[in-house]
Formats: C-alpha cells, sequence, structure tokens
C-alpha cells in the first residue's frame, strides 16, 4: 500500500488504453472520473501551465509525497523482500493458529494482504465486531459465492517496515483471542 488516507486515485494508461477511450461511443456518466475532464488538466501539468478542473485534498496530495519519498528512499527490492517475510512469517503464524490461507500456494500469495478462510461456525458478523473490540479492523471477503466463507488482513506499509509499532503481534494476538472467545479450538 501507499500508506496514504483514502480519496486519491493514482492511474496509469497505456497509449492503447488512450486509443480505446477516445473512440468509445457511449457518454461518460462519471465526473470526477471523466478522462475528457483530466486529460486537458494533465496536458496542460505537462507542458508547465496552470490548469483547473476541480480541487484536489491538498493534505492528500501532501500525504501522498511524503508516503512515496519515504518508500522510494531505499531500493524497491529490499521493501518487497520486507514485505515477503513479514508475508511468509504471518501466513505460517495463521496457520499454526489452526487457520487456512485462502491462497493454495506460497507462490501464488499476496504480500500485501492474507485471505483466511473462516473456522467452521465462526461467521464475519462475529469476527468483525470481535477484532474491532481490540482495535484490530478486517475485512470480509469479496469474492462471487464465497464472500462469507474467508476474511483478509493487510499487512503492508508501515506495518511492515516499522516493526516497532507491533502491528502485525497486536494482529496475531487479538485475532488469536478473539478466535477463542468465538469457541473456535485449533
Amino acid at each position: 500500500g501507499l500508506g496514504v488516507p483514502p480519496g486519491l486515485s493514482v492511474v496509469i494508461a497505456s497509449q492503447q488504453a488512450l486509443k480505446v477511450y477516445k473512440s468509445r461511443t457511449t457518454p461518460i456518466v462519471a465526473y470526477y472520473s471523466n478522462w475528457n475532464k483530466w486529460l486537458p488538466i494533465m496536458h496542460a501539468y505537462e507542458s508547465r501551465k496552470p490548469a483547473y478542473f476541480a480541487t484536489p485534498a491538498v493534505q492528500l496530495i501532501y500525504a501522498l509525497h511524503a508516503s512515496l519519498k519515504a518508500i522510494t528512499s531505499q531500493p524497491m527490492e529490499v521493501r518487497f523482500d520486507k514485505h515477503r517475510q513479514v508475508a511468509a512469517k504471518f501466513r505460517q503464524t495463521i496457520r499454526d493458529l489452526g487457520l487456512k490461507p485462502l491462497a493454495q500456494c506460497e507462490e501464488c500469495s499476496a504480500n500485501g494482504m492474507t485471505a483466511v478462510w473462516l473456522p467452521e461456525g465462526i461467521e464475519i458478523p462475529q469476527l468483525v465486531p470481535a477484532l474491532a473490540n481490540k482495535g484490530v479492523q478486517i475485512a470480509g471477503g469479496i469474492l462471487d459465492g464465497l464472500a462469507g466463507k474467508y476474511f483478509r488482513i493487510g499487512h503492508m506499509g508501515i506495518s511492515v517496515t516499522e516493526p516497532e509499532r507491533g502491528h502485525i503481534d497486536k494482529v496475531v494476538d487479538a485475532l488469536s483471542q478473539s478466535l477463542k472467545e468465538l469457541g473456535f479450538k485449533a
């Protein structure tokens, strides 16, 4: 993750995507995400000319700048390796708790988030508030047909790069306690 509060959208579009966009025949119903409004602004900025369409949330622009500065302060491979290591350790901890990651192999697992099958007898509406009461936020599943059968835990950004914050340990402790409170026995 970029480590910035929600509210910005980072978009990269290939020349092919721009061609498809320009040849579209259906009207664009979105307002703020309408490329007809933003592309002239972007072209003007590239030419160092002032232009205006909408006022962005300036504090988010500063937050993005600070975050990108921190992210690029070391080689990206160092950051990627750290995320890989923490993710692998986290998934092993999940297995040690008696839970099963959704991804079927380590190589196909994400390094910024782990999806975990819910134990039998425990449901998202029970687990989310149990963890929230301990200061931990998780998300339910989003895959069609499986949404209520698993949950997602993010482990990225400062939670990984600044282990002294104890975020990962807090999540593991809260998850372990919450599962026990809900009657799960590994």
